[in-house]
């Protein structure tokens, strides 16, 4: 494993990089299996697994004398322990909830794939000829499960960090984020949802007015909203 991880690092060719990770699947079918008893299934996490090691693979460095296998196993373990802490809300729900969620999700892949645009409630609700209040409770179940990433731009390139006021020139980058986390935690789920669809998932406020089943201008009084309680919470703190 560790001499065709160094092959790959001089090579760079997607043969070495194939034969590399060929080689490392083991490792991470057995890092996968070790991890079955959190709830989730053994597919899913043997691809987080893999594409730990697709990521490992890019970034070892035989330069600094670090054998592959030792780099390798903690970063796989740790991506897959990731994995299921960001998964453990939806993990822990009830299973028929969580096989709606993976339905309607799996039928907004569907149709981004053949029309390359969002869908809407309605459109789920009759991919799946579901009643639309089934397809919403989904949906906001999953946006319940999610934390609005602080790193995502909007479509004008700004991330929500950026959209709000820094507490004091000065502070560090991790200090403000918790500042962010704790004026998040007092948002509806609505709200929280609303702010996944529009800096998680990046969509228009067109596109997450018809996720929520709102108008556009509903959605946008909303934002203006919840930004300028979000303000109003930072700037507060002590």
């Amino acid at each position: 494993m560790h001499a065709l991880a160094c092959d790959f690092a001089l090579s760079r060719t997607d043969e070495a990089l194939n034969a590399a990770l060929d080689a490392c699947l083991p490792l991470c079918a057995l890092i996968a299996r070790r991890f079955l008893s959190r709830g989730a299934e053994y597919d899913d996490l043997y691809q987080v697994a893999c594409l730990a090691c697709v990521n490992a693979l890019k970034g070892f460095e035989p330069e600094r004398g670090l054998k592959f296998t030792s780099y390798v196993t903690p970063t796989v373990t740790g991506a897959v322990r990731n994995y299921l802490r960001d998964q453990a809300p939806l993990l822990r729900a009830p299973r028929a909830l969580r096989q709606q969620a993976m339905d309607v999700e799996r039928a907004r892949d569907a149709y981004l794939n053949r029309y390359h645009a969002e869908p809407s409630a309605r459109q789920l609700a009759d991919m799946l000829d579901w009643e639309i209040g089934r397809v919403l409770a989904a949906w906001n179940y999953l946006a319940s499960t999610r934390v609005s990433s602080l790193e995502e731009t909007d479509e004008n390139g700004l991330t929500l960090a950026e959209r709000l006021p820094f507490l004091e020139t000065g502070f560090e980058q991790m200090e403000q984020r918790e500042d962010v986390a704790r004026a998040l935690a007092a948002l509806t789920e609505e709200e929280k949802m609303l702010l996944n669809l529009r800096f998680t998932q990046r969509l228009s406020q067109r596109d997450a007015a018809a996720r929520m089943n709102k108008t556009q201008m509903q959605i946008s009084r909303m934002e203006r909203r919840v930004l300028a309680a979000l303000r109003k919470e930072l700037t507060e703190q002590p």
